[in-house]
């Protein structure tokens, strides 16, 4: 039997929302002083599995944690992601994505010993922006205390995952930033680096939310010009797109898309009925205070031809 798949899906799974780095544009960071701190147990991480598996029918899913500086709970954090991962797997779960900041040779190599290349696994790591002077000004430029702030070990942490023998990783800019130009060519030729290195690349573009200022403001039409140029430059890459868009503009970038991936960025989000959650006190950033399950989202869309991998109706 050969399935006509047109399009992918998976569902972020935020596992906690604390946070060492400071990121001016987030509300995870760790001077917000408004954040109520949570930290999902292993119990509840498997209750939240079992609901996206079984309640949700999507078998790939996306561990999402903060980033943490080095240290104990750093090295902890990479352990229970590595048994998030391999829970999921055995599970059920087809695919897993994973994003908790850039990695170091030594953790890269961590999760090599653990998976030895698996191609199931995709890194799940956005560059934010290509500009230097941007990236310093919300990010912060080479403290040991704010981990994020090394640029050149999170944009070299994708190019190390490839060489440790991974297959897939998932790249992208934050827009909203700065003019997009220049990071939307840097997009580009980053994933055709990836791409020449047998990478599979998937591509995600944020538009920043939950803010009361944005920098710069990308418009819905802009933002579809911004998704068609890159579905044009890279037609083999998997374009995602996110609930952080409401609906009627994803599904006008489902002609460019590859990859739905629909939920909450609140901590533990998922419920057996009903709406789930986007709270702003624990959320890292809200479009609104409740969402629609991602199931829900899945049947709103209405496609036209194919079925979506990774989702049982």
């Amino acid at each position: 039997m050969v399935n006509n798949y047109r399009y992918e899906t998976f569902v972020p799974l935020y596992i906690t929302n604390h946070c060492d780095s400071q990121c001016k544009i987030c509300n995870l960071r760790s001077q917000n002083k408004n954040v109520e701190r949570k930290e999902g147990d292993k119990e509840q991480i498997l209750s939240q599995l079992k609901i996206i598996l079984e309640v949700e029918g999507i078998s790939a899913v996306c561990f999402l944690t903060g980033e943490y500086k080095p240290g104990t709970k750093r090295v902890e954090n990479l352990e229970l992601i590595l048994w998030c991962i391999e829970q999921a797997f055995m599970m059920g779960f087809q695919k897993v994505y994973f994003n908790i900041g850039s990695l170091s040779d030594s953790e890269v190599a961590r999760i090599s010993e653990k998976f030895n290349g698996d191609e199931r696994i995709v890194l799940s790591l956005f560059q934010e922006t290509y500009h230097r002077e941007t990236y310093r000004k919300f990010f912060g430029y080479d403290d040991k205390e704010n981990p994020k702030s090394d640029f050149n070990q999170r944009l070299s942490t994708p190019e190390r995952w490839m060489q440790a023998g991974f297959k897939q990783v998932d790249i992208g800019v934050l827009l909203g930033l700065r003019d997009p130009e220049y990071d939307v060519k840097n997009l580009i030729e980053h994933a055709k680096v990836l791409s020449e290195m047998g990478a599979r690349v998937h591509i995600s573009l944020p538009r920043i939310r939950g803010v009361d200022k944005v920098p710069y403001d990308i418009s819905d039409h802009e933002f579809k010009n911004i998704v068609a140029d890159i579905a044009k430059a890279l037609p083999e890459a998997n374009i995602i797109v996110t609930t952080r868009e409401d609906v009627e503009v994803l599904k006008e970038l489902l002609k460019y898309a590859k990859i739905i991936s629909p939920g909450s960025s609140d901590v533990l989000p998922y419920t057996k009925e009903g709406d789930i959650p986007n709270n702003l006190s624990t959320s890292q950033f809200q479009v609104a205070p409740i969402r629609k399950r991602p199931s829900w989202v899945l049947n709103s869309l209405e496609l036209k031809g194919g079925s979506i991998r990774y989702y049982s109706v």
